[in-house]
């Protein structure tokens, strides 16, 4: 449980630690935002805002509330319920419906004007310019885009450049241009004015066509229900409600066409019949007129009542089969010579299957015909449709001939029937058994005649009335809040990428960073040698020891103090201090230096060792320009006097009345043998001397990465400070002091890590994140460093 504990504290820990990492660099998130929203905010002035319009209809057949048979019987066939609605959508995105629609609004033809830093497309009454088709066949000869800009010269005149082949034409308002596709006119707007410019696209009416079918959305607002949202998103909100009423308004003026086809086939049927018959009821006629003035009858006197009505009954039935037989025999002669074009529906046949065939075979007919607008004879579905018909052909010869048969048949018997009736009346005369005949005929043709004139009737009154087969629901129109670009989306997003944008590169900059950046990174590595204490980064090479506001001063008050812990404990002994490093750069020399005059300030005898004879910069952080002899002629013996080549050091920052005094054993002259030197024992006597003759000596070493000089001499330390700078040292490099530690080159005194370069205001892991002590130090205003850089 207390591991557990443990456990999620220090997971706490690295969550804060994290995000203190990236909110060290809080101004690049706030820059980042800014120019990311005000890129959004570019992108919301130049992007063209898109409407939305929609329009709602109804799927209906408009002949429920019919009151003539004939209306019903006629729409039957072309009735919306009849089909599936999603037909009717497809029927709506046809490029035959779209082609009418692009044709009519002039859609191929799109004018851009320059609004603000953009250009934008306009509408037709609101561009500088307007263009005409003076043949309007032309615009369906145009095999390319032709792309135009117009610019107005003055009322009468203008330039118009071809921007794909760059070739200029001047002309004049009102006159013909000829192009390769036709001729135009270019009209002239009064609103403009002289230097305006407009860009013209001229398109293929096709490209045109499929660019709108792929834009418009055709879908039932229900899922069962009639009623179809037509949708369509576009710049020019006006434009698209336009472009959907009028979709809307050839679809329903297809549906009409449909039926009229239908109800004219019928029509021109019953003309030809009336023809025929007209000529029969005038024969029939004439018969009787003869036979009457032949036989001198004005009058017929009934004998034998009873049997005279039943034979009146007889003759009735006998002529309603003869006129369904006549009708039979009209119908097959159609059918044989038209056997591809609708077949009349309304004619008077009385049977059922009779009628249902030819609605479908008529339906079959239309849906052919329908699909051969947009396709050829070759097409699948055109040759399926032929066969259905052929099969619903056959079936309707086939009705028609059972018919004929179960007709001829009723009519046998009914003569038969007459025949007795007529032996039970023999009494009559012959003449009234001819007058019977003359005029059995006669009403038989004179009924197929009134019969076929009521049916002519009733068609030409269904072809008339128009009802309204696509009920309009909603009109098209548009809300004026634009669905694209969404300001609040575009907005957020940009907020959101100015966010993700400096914590990506941070990301990527922290994973490829392989440097020490914490104490944690060091005690992860480095086991065994403890942590002495931190100095701040500065730009100083010298602090102001004295210095109470310094938060460097007051770091190394205290390492001056942490150090007194790994040093022996008595009071009068000297100590030798070693400072070195993994590899250069790290700050030894300036933590030597600022350390020896720290020691100093409490009046101690403090003597700096330059032993990094290889570089030595202690010389140069104290500004002593001269090459004086030092620890290379000594241990090389041209000199035997340590104390000649002592140099005295005042710190520049103190007074001359209480100056901080340290002394400086240079490195001498540059030696091409320094491992060698360093193998003798006349550094031992160096130490000697410095500890006979000073509280504290401090050597500067060598990097133990780079040379052995430092592991050469080390067995005369007291301590050895061990200095890693983060963000300079490569945190593999760690395993270096770790392995000296193991391998026991340290073994002759103690180690301590010194953290050196450490930013306490932004740093985290070391600590306080407010510096040391009572610092009074201001990190001075981002901006004001911006500023004095601009300056330089």
């Amino acid at each position: 449980m207390e591991e557990k504990k443990i456990y999620q504290e220090e997971e706490n820990i690295n969550i804060k630690e994290i995000l203190y990492q990236y909110l060290r660099y809080w101004k690049w998130f706030v820059i980042s935002v800014i120019l990311c929203g005000l890129l959004g905010l570019l992108y919301l002035e130049i992007t063209p805002k898109q409407y939305q319009s929609e329009g709602k209809i109804l799927l209906s057949s408009g002949n429920d509330s019919s009151p003539l048979p004939g209306l019903k019987e006629l729409t039957a066939i072309t009735d919306i319920s009849n089909s599936k609605i999603d037909d009717q959508i497809e029927i709506l995105k046809s490029r035959r419906l779209m082609t009418k629609v692009a044709d009519k609004l002039d859609l191929n033809v799109q004018y851009y004007q320059k609004e603000g830093i953009t250009t934008q497309e306009v509408y037709n009454e609101d561009a500088f310019v307007f263009i005409k088709f003076v043949d309007e066949k032309s615009k369906f000869l145009i095999n390319s885009s032709t792309n135009l800009e117009i610019v107005i010269k003055s009322k009468n005149q203008f330039s118009c450049t071809d921007l794909l082949s760059g070739k200029e034409i001047e002309g004049t308002f009102g006159k013909p241009l000829r192009f390769a596709f036709g001729e135009i006119i270019i009209l002239y707007n009064p609103k403009a004015e002289i230097g305006d410019k407009t860009m013209v696209t001229i398109s293929p009416i096709m490209d045109t066509v499929l660019r709108y079918i792929s834009s418009i959305d055709v879908n039932t607002t229900t899922k069962n229900g009639s009623v179809v949202s037509i949708g369509l998103q576009s710049t020019l909100p006006e434009n698209a409600n336009k472009i959907i009423d009028l979709l809307v308004q050839q679809y329903g003026n297809d549906i009409i066409e449909d039926r009229n086809k239908v109800g004219n086939s019928t029509i021109s049927f019953i003309n030809d019949r009336l023809a025929l018959i007209s000529k029969d009821l005038g024969s029939t006629d004439e018969d009787m007129e003869r036979y009457k003035s032949q036989k001198g009858i004005t009058d017929v006197v009934t004998e034998g009542q009873i049997a005279v009505q039943q034979s009146a009954k007889i003759d009735e039935q006998l002529k309603q089969y003869s006129i369904q037989l006549s009708l039979i025999d009209y119908m097959e002669k159609f059918i044989k010579t038209n056997n591809k074009s609708l077949v009349p529906t309304n004619i008077g046949l009385t049977d059922p299957s009779i009628t249902q065939n030819t609605q479908n075979y008529n339906q079959l007919v239309l849906e052919r015909d329908n699909l051969l607008k947009s396709s050829t004879e070759e097409n699948p579905m055109v040759k399926s449709l032929n066969q259905r018909i052929r099969e619903f052909n056959n079936n309707l010869e086939t009705s028609l001939r059972n018919y004929k048969t179960t007709t001829q048949i009723a009519i046998g018997n009914l003569r038969g029937q007459s025949n007795q009736m007529m032996g039970n009346i023999s009494g009559l005369p012959s003449k009234e058994r001819g007058f019977r005949d003359i005029a059995r005929k006669q009403q038989t043709v004179e009924a197929l005649y009134l019969l076929l004139l009521q049916k002519r009737e009733e068609t030409e009154i269904a072809t008339a009335s128009t009802p309204d087969v696509v009920k309009i629901v909603d009109k098209a129109y548009y809300l004026k809040q634009p669905i694209s670009p969404k300001k609040n989306i575009v907005l957020l997003a940009s907020v959101l990428l100015g966010l993700i944008i400096p914590f990506g590169v941070l990301y990527v900059k922290f994973l490829l960073d392989d440097k020490v950046k914490s104490r944690k990174d060091i005690e992860s590595v480095v086991k065994n040698i403890p942590v002495t204490g931190y100095i701040p980064k500065t730009e100083e090479s010298l602090i102001d020891i004295r210095s109470v506001n310094s938060s460097s001063a007051e770091a190394f008050r205290i390492l001056r103090t942490n150090i007194g812990f790994f040093l022996p404990d008595a009071k009068e002994l000297s100590k030798c201090i070693y400072i070195t490093s993994t590899i250069s750069g790290e700050g030894k020399t300036y933590i030597a230096v600022n350390l020896a005059f720290t020691l100093a300030l409490t009046n101690k005898k403090v003597l700096v060792i330059e032993a990094d004879i290889r570089k030595p910069k202690v010389r140069e952080y104290l500004g002593i320009s001269k090459n004086p002899k030092g620890i290379t002629e000594y241990l090389s013996e041209n000199i035997s006097d340590i104390s000649q080549a002592i140099i005295s050091v005042n710190h520049p920052k103190t007074s001359h009345n209480a100056p901080v005094k340290i002394d400086i054993l240079p490195s001498g002259s540059k030696a091409p043998n320094p491992s060698e030197l360093f193998m003798g024992d006349r550094f031992k006597h160096i130490i000697d001397y410095g500890l006979q003759n000073y509280d504290y000596v401090i050597v500067d070493t060598a990097p133990v990465s780079v040379v052995t000089d430092t592991l050469l001499i080390n067995k005369y330390a007291d301590l050895l400070l061990y200095v890693v700078r983060v963000n300079h040292l490569h945190k593999d490099l760690l395993e270096i002091p770790n392995q000296l530690k193991e391998d026991r080159k340290f073994e002759d005194h103690k180690t301590a890590i010194l953290i050196n370069d450490v930013d306490i205001r932004h740093g985290y892991g070391y600590g306080s994140k407010h510096g040391y002590g009572y610092s009074e130090e201001k990190e001075e205003s981002w901006y004001k460093k911006i500023l004095e850089k601009v300056k330089r």
